[in-house]
């Protein structure tokens, strides 16, 4: 341990001690999060995090009751992220006058993560089934979903948003799962911005809105 430099306060000491704390803590929970995208939460060992994120063995001890509680911890953490960037997109969607042809686009780039995130949260959803304590976590994050998808539905005038929605969360859900067969391991977004659009034009035709469906499906056809 260095040496207390006796110039400073105990108060800047004291702080200092505690930022670097938080930052070791941080970094076992990211590192718990990136090994459970790469080996499940099976993987998930006192040696794997603690060589991931580069810190002493004994670290996990020292913040946390066991490797299951950092486990637990990671899976809140990284929920409560996916959470929060959900509900951002559903605000900006709720504030915003979007034009039509703009959703499935907006939606598509919103959801597609990356790898680690995607596999992160197959391996939560696989984890809540076998689970149950788990699994109010997990359903958060799904609901912050589903409630985007209804607030795009909304705006696209499908008649029973609240009833399309889930169709749109397991389109989302089921291109994650195949990706991660892919070579490349990532959500084509493209192909996901397609499938989307064709449910958007689904919700348009059935709300009457022949127009805007009409639209929609000649920027579907131009290249981008």
């Amino acid at each position: 341990m260095p040496a207390t430099d006796p110039k400073q306060p105990p108060a800047a000491h004291a702080r200092r001690h505690r930022a670097a704390g938080v930052a070791r803590r941080d970094a076992l929970v990211r590192a718990t999060v990136e090994v459970v995208a790469e080996q499940g939460m099976a993987g998930v060992t006192h040696r794997a995090v603690t060589e991931r994120a580069e810190v002493p063995l004994a670290t996990i001890s020292y913040f946390f009751e066991s490797i299951d509680a950092l486990a637990a911890e990671a899976l809140r953490v990284f929920i409560a992220e996916r959470v929060r960037v959900l509900t951002a997109l559903n605000d900006a969607l709720t504030a915003a006058d979007h034009d039509i042809t703009d959703m499935p686009t907006l939606f598509a780039d919103a959801v597609a993560a990356d790898r680690t995130q995607t596999m992160a949260m197959i391996e939560a959803m696989l984890h809540a089934g076998r689970h149950p304590a788990q699994r109010g976590a997990v359903a958060e994050a799904l609901a912050a979903l589903r409630r985007v998808a209804v607030t795009a539905l909304g705006a696209a005038g499908a008649s029973d948003p609240e009833g399309a929605a889930e169709s749109f969360v397991a389109l989302i859900d089921g291109f994650a799962l195949h990706a991660l067969a892919a070579e490349t391991q990532q959500v084509d977004r493209k192909a996901l911005c397609r499938a989307i659009q064709s449910l958007f034009l689904g919700e348009l035709i059935g709300a009457g809105r022949i127009e805007d469906a009409v639209r929609l499906a000649a920027q579907s056809r131009q290249p981008r």
